[in-house]
């Protein structure tokens, strides 16, 4: 009984020796910082750096994530390169009749990657801060006319017609980077195709606001709309609301990630409204010319 009332207070005595060991630790290393720093900016400097911390840690998970999605999305087009090659090499080649069909969806595949690999570089490019807008008066209507010349042939599969601004308003020209600019309209009028069913009609308006000092600018479309729960998404780098359908068609899924950020660089924001099955509408506006 003795020998376990001894250890008991051995126990006590070693358990209240270590929690002031820790105590007085706790109140050196407070000293320290209160020397170094200040009192109390080494509580916020604390604060801040471990704010700092997670910021860098989100950022490496969001850097792991995205790299994740490339590789994802690069090796389901090589495969099937691969695939219509590897079918060609062993002695497809022979048949006249799948020689050229095979040749043909290759190729398409490699479009895809091509277009993928330079959405990232223009990505990456504007997030280093490598690329910098250049803006200057542009005209809008010569540049619509441009971007649905290229689309055309696209819009045509599916019997979809562009309605363009009235003439009263085809002169208004922006202060914007043309390249920029027409990057923008040529995704968004590229998304209005692909989620438009045959024989719609896809909108291109502008107008000036009421203080004359900038130019709304909208493109509608006729579609399948999007559900509400994926809009706060839909300019997350690959995101998709319907990804088989995507991938169907060759977008790379960053689309509209370019999007918002060509229009951040000018310092401008873009707005969406959509209802399921009447289409969508995507807004944005930028500095009217004088």
């Amino acid at each position: 009984m003795k020998w376990l009332i001894g250890g008991l207070i051995v126990s006590t005595l070693l358990a209240g020796g270590w929690g002031l060991w820790q105590w007085y630790l706790h109140r050196r290393t407070k000293r320290l910082l209160e020397t170094l720093l200040g009192s109390p900016a080494w509580e916020s400097t604390l604060h801040a750096l471990l704010q700092r911390l997670k910021q860098c840690e989100k950022s490496s998970q969001a850097q792991q994530a995205f790299i994740a999605e490339v590789s994802h999305e690069l090796k389901t087009p090589l495969n099937i390169v691969l695939g219509y090659l590897d079918t060609l090499v062993q002695g497809a080649w022979r048949d006249e009749k799948v020689v050229l069909p095979f040749l043909e969806k290759a190729l398409a595949q490699v479009h895809r990657m091509n277009s993928l690999v330079q959405d990232i570089l223009l990505l990456a490019q504007i997030e280093s801060g490598d690329w910098l807008i250049q803006p200057e008066a542009t005209p809008l209507y010569p540049l619509l006319e441009e971007v649905w010349s290229e689309l055309e042939p696209l819009a045509r599969r599916k019997n979809i017609t562009l309605r363009k601004p009235p003439h009263e308003v085809q002169d208004l020209a922006v202060e914007a980077d043309p390249y920029a600019l027409r990057k923008v309209l040529k995704n968004l009028l590229e998304n209005a195709i692909q989620y438009s069913p045959e024989d719609r009609t896809i909108s291109v308006m502008w107008e000036l606001t009421p203080n004359k000092k900038r130019v709304r600018i909208s493109v509608q479309d006729e579609g399948i709309g999007i559900p509400p729960e994926h809009l706060p998404r839909i300019f997350e780098r690959f995101y998709r609301v319907d990804k088989s359908r995507s991938r169907q068609s060759g977008g790379t899924g960053l689309g509209l990630s370019i999007v918002k950020e060509l229009l951040q660089a000018h310092g401008e924001e873009i707005t969406v409204r959509s209802q399921v099955g009447l289409g969508t509408v995507f807004t944005f506006a930028l500095p009217a010319c004088a």
